[in-house]
Parts: structure tokens; C-alpha cells; sequence
């Protein structure tokens, strides 16, 4: 028997643009910037203790520090995030999973049905207080999760999670009836 792999041209492909991707809930915006406002305390903390402090030689790279990291913290809350939830979509095909993220750094993770071993819907305690939950989807051949999609509302999260389970299981109920 011999096999035949042929090329397949880029017009065959089905384009995932025109697909109906689905956009993560907005109010993940509020979880991103207490996040981004949490991991800013700490070294903000610090520059603070220097200049009360007025450890020598410290006190003015410290408020610089300070500055910068007041800069950055600004840019997180007004541009990143925003752009950050807006731009992270999911689609959800018959036969396959796929996240795209990215304003300005783009990138789509895809995950067929048959590749998925393991589902989890995980919720941390801002999430929880937003009604929010984070869908994590393992694949074969890999030690860490290999699409996570933030965001969803928890109630999506977990009927997304049941049909995936749902629908891997009675492929894999289909195949083994196929052997």
C-alpha cells in the first residue's frame, strides 16, 4: 500500500478569520488591573520604605524607581488591559479549539478534540468575586496546559467544559467501537 501527501494549497485551507470567534466578558478588564495594581505594591512598597528611610545615596534613584514603575503602572491600567480583553477571543469548532490573542504581539493556540486529555475550570478569588473563571484545556504530549482561556463567565466555563468532556468521551467511545 502506498501513501500518498499530497500538498495541500493555502486556498484549501478553511480561513479561521470568518469563523465566529467569541470574545472573552469585559469585566475580566477589573480582574487584570487589581492584578497589575497588586504586583505593583511590592516594589513600590520598597522605593517608598527608601525615600522615609533616606537611606544614602538611595533616596533619588529610588523616586525615579518610583516614577518608572508609577509610568508603567499607568500604561498597564489605561492601554494594556484594555487592548488585553479586547483582543482574547475563542472559537469553538466541531472538532477543534483555538484562542487568539495579541494587539500588537499576535498569537493562536489550537488544540483538535482529540488531542485534549484533561479539562479544568479553575476560579482564583478575584475571579470569583467578577462571576469570572479561567477554562484550561490539556493536550497530549505536554506537561502544562496548552490552551488557557481567561475570562469566561463561570457558567459558560463550566458548560463549555461539560460539552468538551461530553464530546471527547463519546469520540473516544467511537473509536474504541471502530477497533
Amino acid at each position: 500500500m502506498q501513501i500518498q501527501d499530497a500538498v495541500v494549497e493555502a486556498a484549501q485551507l478553511p480561513p479561521l478569520l470568518s469563523e465566529p470567534w467569541r470574545p472573552i466578558d469585559p469585566s475580566y478588564q477589573s480582574v487584570l488591573r487589581i492584578v497589575v495594581c497588586l504586583v505593583a505594591l511590592l516594589p513600590l512598597a520598597a522605593c517608598v520604605a527608601v525615600v522615609l528611610f533616606e537611606l544614602e545615596g538611595l533616596v533619588l534613584p529610588a523616586k525615579l524607581l518610583a516614577a518608572l514603575i508609577l509610568l508603567l503602572v499607568v500604561f498597564l491600567l489605561l492601554v494594556w488591559v484594555p487592548r488585553r480583553v479586547a483582543h482574547t477571543q475563542y472559537l469553538l469548532r466541531e472538532l477543534d479549539v483555538h484562542k487568539s490573542t495579541g494587539y500588537w504581539w499576535h498569537a493562536t493556540v489550537s488544540a483538535g478534540h482529540n488531542r485534549i486529555q484533561h479539562i479544568e475550570v479553575t476560579q482564583g478569588p478575584l475571579e470569583r468575586v467578577y462571576g469570572l473563571s479561567k477554562l484550561v484545556l490539556y493536550t497530549a504530549g505536554g506537561g502544562q496546559s496548552d490552551i488557557k482561556i481567561p475570562g469566561l463567565p463561570s457558567e459558560t466555563a463550566k458548560r463549555l467544559k461539560n460539552y468538551l468532556t461530553d464530546r471527547i468521551t463519546s469520540e473516544a467511545a467511537t473509536d474504541d467501537d471502530g477497533e
